[in-house]
């Protein structure tokens, strides 16, 4: 009776269906998209960021239902996630001069440069959506996750502790993500790395700062975390109508 009957082709094909990959895909896109969409109401001018969330929202949507082929899932979700920054700095800038018409100022280069963001993004999720392309490998959250708190940590410690020792430990937790850190190699190169942005900023650039940490930086730098706190409690408040 059996015979003649091959087994069904496991496997996920390109074209219209339901996958788990594509479902998990779709979703943090559409999630993401919808926070940047309630965060639109915060700001003066929203037109353009609202349009866009909305738009990438239901792509996402779009792909979790199994409405939109993944064929290459790298492109598709990177270009999405292009547009998604491109968003987010619309979002961020909205209240600097210079964002609206052909007025120049402050907002001029933020919204120059998203706008050519989420160009570029549409042009790769296209290339993403129409084209053949290898699936998303397994990665790991170490290395990027230690570079984004290296990130945070030196916006933190610029202005009460200093470009020096701010450039230092930034780059020192950013070299900790590797598993492959050796610490003689990782301080030579922070240090070089440090000398580097003080002959650039300082002495090329001429800008204006701080080298060495002040006398109150550790009263500074609770008044940032105090700030950055006050400020999302506002933002909450005004989101909720309190």
């Amino acid at each position: 009776m059996s015979e003649g009957v091959s087994p069904s082709p496991k496997g996920t094909h390109p074209g219209f269906g339901f996958h788990t990959d594509n479902f998990l895909g779709g979703f943090i896109i559409a999630v993401l998209a919808l926070f940047l969409l309630a965060c639109t109401f915060l700001i003066s001018s929203p037109t353009v960021p609202r349009a866009l969330s909305i738009a990438v929202a239901i792509i996402g949507v779009a792909i979790a239902a199994g409405l939109v082929p993944v064929r290459n899932p790298r492109d598709l979700y990177g270009g999405l996630a292009f547009v998604e920054i491109a968003i987010f700095a619309l979002i961020a800038s909205a209240e600097l001069p210079g964002q609206r018409g052909f007025a120049f100022g402050p907002g001029t280069a933020p919204r120059l440069f998203a706008g050519l963001l989420a160009a570029l993004g549409v042009a790769v999720a296209v290339i993403g959506a129409v084209t053949e392309g290898p699936a998303i490998e397994k990665y790991k959250v170490r290395g990027p996750s230690f570079v984004i708190f290296a990130i945070l940590l030196f916006a933190a410690l610029i202005r009460p502790f200093g470009l020096i020792l701010a450039t230092f430990l930034a780059f020192m937790l950013s070299i900790s993500g590797s598993k492959e850190m050796r610490w003689l190699e990782s301080v030579i190169a922070a240090a070089g790395m440090t000398i580097f942005c003080w002959l650039l900023f300082v002495i090329l650039l001429n800008l204006p700062f701080q080298l060495w940490p002040q006398q109150n930086a550790f009263t500074i730098l609770g008044n940032q975390f105090y700030d950055i706190v006050k400020n999302f409690i506002l933002m909450f408040q005004k989101a909720t109508g309190h």
